[in-house]
This record gives structure tokens, C-alpha cells and sequence, in this order.
């Protein structure tokens, strides 16, 4: 891992003059990883592009072009509305990577009932509306302490919720999504 040291990785790329595909052919890693370790540790990049590449880097893309011609074909070019449709309509549904089984209908359902709008209020009454965490009186949101999808029976129990500003509401949703089964409390929350 010496490619995140940035003493040898300067030597490399700015003394040696090697180039960053030189440098990940020692280090055995993507070019791209090493691209981003100049950044990160702000080492200035040599200019020049294609015309300064050694035989070597031209080689190297030319057999690349020719194993990936399904993403070199397009270049310069743009789908047509038809296909767009029909790339659209493949994403669709059960068959997009983010699918969860018709959660987002479900949760919208109950999001918009009148149950939903009087266990908000009755959440929001008793803790006078203001947030449990930090004590803001504006931007309320009323949230449930077990999500909706978790605890499907607690959805109106007023007891599963906590009145918190727009803030802390982000964070609370946020350890949820990084806790997933686990009991998660408010600081306040007694």
C-alpha cells in the first residue's frame, strides 16, 4: 500500500516521472485509485494528454477500445426517444436494482390517511410541539421511533413517536437506516 503514502507516491509521479499507469502496474491496483491518491494528497498532475502518451498507454487503449466496443460505439451519439422509452420501461418496477417489493405505494397509503394525520397531531400535542432532541420550536416533524415497514402494528401508536425539528428528524432517519434491528432511542427520550 505504498501508493497512500504520499512521500513515495510524489517520487514516483513528480520525481521519477513515471505515469499513473506505470505507477499502478508496481502497485497492482486500477489507475483510477491512483488518480485519486494525486488528489487527495494535492499533488499537481503533468499535462499533455494523448499526444504526450508514451506507445505504451496508446496500445493499452487501443485493446481496450476494441474489448469494450458496446461503449465506444456510442460516443459522439445519443439514443433515440424510442429507446430511451424502452431503456426506461426495463428499470421499471420489480426489475430496478432499488425495488423493495411496493414499499413506496404502501407507505405513501398510510402517510396520506386520516389516521396518519391524527396520530401526527397527537404526537406533535404531546410534546408541545418541540423537538425531543434539541428543543427547536420550528420546522416539526412528528417521527416514528420503529419504522413503519419494522412495526407494522405500531404505525398509530402515539407512544412510537418523537416530535423532532427537520434536522434532527435527518439524523434519527439516518442511524435508523445504519442500525436496521436495533433498538434506537432518543437522547431525551426517557
Amino acid at each position: 500500500m505504498e501508493y497512500k503514502n504520499r512521500d513515495w507516491l510524489y517520487q514516483k509521479y513528480s520525481k521519477e516521472r513515471l505515469t499513473i499507469c506505470q505507477i499502478s502496474g508496481i502497485s497492482g491496483i486500477p489507475a483510477r485509485t491512483i488518480h485519486s491518491w494525486l488528489v487527495k494528497f494535492n499533488i499537481a498532475r503533468r499535462r499533455g494528454g494523448v499526444e504526450r502518451w508514451s506507445e505504451e498507454q496508446k496500445q493499452f487503449r487501443r485493446e481496450w477500445n476494441k474489448a469494450h466496443p458496446e461503449i465506444s460505439r456510442m460516443r459522439g451519439k445519443k439514443h433515440s426517444e424510442e429507446t430511451k422509452l424502452k431503456m426506461s420501461l426495463a428499470r421499471q418496477g420489480d426489475r430496478n436494482s432499488n425495488w423493495k417489493g411496493g414499499l413506496t405505494a404502501l407507505v405513501k397509503g398510510i402517510r396520506r390517511s386520516s389516521e396518519f394525520y391524527q396520530w401526527r397531531k397527537a404526537v406533535l400535542e404531546r410534546d408541545s410541539h418541540t423537538c425531543r432532541d434539541c428543543g427547536v420550536t420550528e420546522r416539526i416533524n412528528a417521527h416514528h421511533i420503529r419504522s413503519i415497514i419494522d412495526y407494522p402494528e405500531g404505525i398509530f401508536e402515539v407512544e412510537n413517536g418523537l416530535a423532532l425539528c427537520e434536522d434532527c428528524h435527518k439524523r434519527h432517519t439516518s442511524w435508523q437506516k445504519l442500525n436496521r434491528g436495533r433498538k434506537i432511542k432518543s437522547r431525551r427520550q426517557v
